[in-house]
């Protein structure tokens, strides 16, 4: 009998989870500034998490921690005959100049309710960055694993010619590809050439991600109205996009081809009322105001009896509704004479 309050005692005594917390770099053997590397931060126990595990807060020198966070992952060890099981958390950090992109060591404090807290001491973290041979504007630098450039351009007439003339609107979209970069990386493309207006659209950052949800790159859409505003000749650029290639360690360069576009006069306004006068459109309004005044009419005519009998209701309302009523009197008239 004691051995069994024994064991319920014990059944009922609340569980010491041991608890455990490692940080890890994953970088590639060669870094350059502005290249994203992933710290990941994993809570470790032998038995259940409470209260769930958070980012905890580190220094970091030499570089930033990006706001976008990755998709988290179960893993499990083993370690001197125990089971661990443990929850995965993964940033991208990116450095900011040459030199050392470090996170110094840190102990982290771990709590649970009805546990005491254990402090966990981080080991120090650094990784060496440096640039590349050949950077020329460092403010423009790409690094990337790969990158495609692609291109659309659409032409908007005021008429059904498909010839430009000025006031049309030629329309040019730029899409870039690039792994291992954020969307603020990417340089602007687009620019105003001679003998146009611009009207600059907002630039579509998103974020490109894999299957499972993690964030393998960025694309940026970047879209330029040219407005022609005289008749000749406007040259469409060529676009360069010169980047780094952190696989290959190498410099690529990134082409779109440019156009030539032959602009002519502006439409004239009497020609365009002229056109807007000859449309189906003023046809097809007539005899719909017509069918409408005719099917009006028919149903006044098979309606007349009971429109003649409404009409002759609302005058009695009327009448009735206007026309006193005379009521009797309320006080005698002859008291004077008792």
């Amino acid at each position: 009998m004691k051995a069994w309050l024994i064991l319920l005692l014990l059944a009922v005594l609340p569980a010491q989870a041991a608890m455990d917390i490692t940080r890890e770099l994953e970088a590639p053997e060669h870094v350059a500034p502005g290249q994203p590397v992933k710290v990941a931060i994993t809570f470790w126990t032998d038995s259940w998490f409470n209260p769930p595990p958070e980012w905890p807060d580190f220094k970091i020198e030499n570089g930033s921690l990006l706001t976008t966070p990755l998709p988290n992952q179960l893993l499990s060890r083993q370690k001197n005959g125990i089971s661990w099981s443990g929850v995965r958390l993964e940033r991208q950090i990116t450095a900011w100049d040459q030199g050392e992109l470090r996170m110094p060591a840190v102990e982290i404090t771990l709590t649970s309710p009805n546990q005491p807290p254990v402090t966990v001491p981080l080991p120090e973290l650094k990784k060496e960055v440096i640039w590349p041979k050949g950077v020329e504007q460092p403010d423009r630098f790409l690094p990337a694993s790969n990158l495609t450039l692609s291109q659309k351009i659409t032409q908007y007439h005021a008429s059904k010619d498909d010839k430009l003339h000025a006031g049309d609107v030629v329309e040019r979209t730029v899409t870039v590809k690039a792994n291992g970069i954020v969307a603020t990386q990417i340089p602007q493309l687009l620019y105003a050439i001679p003998g146009t207006d611009t009207q600059r659209l907002t630039p579509v950052n998103t974020m490109l991600k894999t299957g499972r949800g993690e964030i393998e790159g960025a694309q940026r859409v970047e879209t330029l109205r040219y407005l022609p505003s005289q008749a000749g000749t406007i040259t469409i650029p060529p676009v360069k996009l010169r980047w780094w290639d952190t696989a290959t360690q190498q410099w690529q360069l990134a082409e779109l081809p440019g156009s030539t576009l032959q602009v002519l006069d502006a439409r004239a306004a009497g020609g365009e009322s002229a056109l807007r006068g000859t449309t189906d459109d003023g046809q097809w309004r007539t005899v719909l105001i017509i069918g409408s005044i005719v099917l009006m009419a028919l149903l006044i005519w098979f309606t007349r009896r009971l429109l003649w009998r409404s009409v002759l209701y609302l005058h009695h309302v009327w009448q009735r509704f206007w026309n006193p009523v005379p009521l009797p009197e309320l006080t005698p008239t002859k008291r004077g004479e008792r």
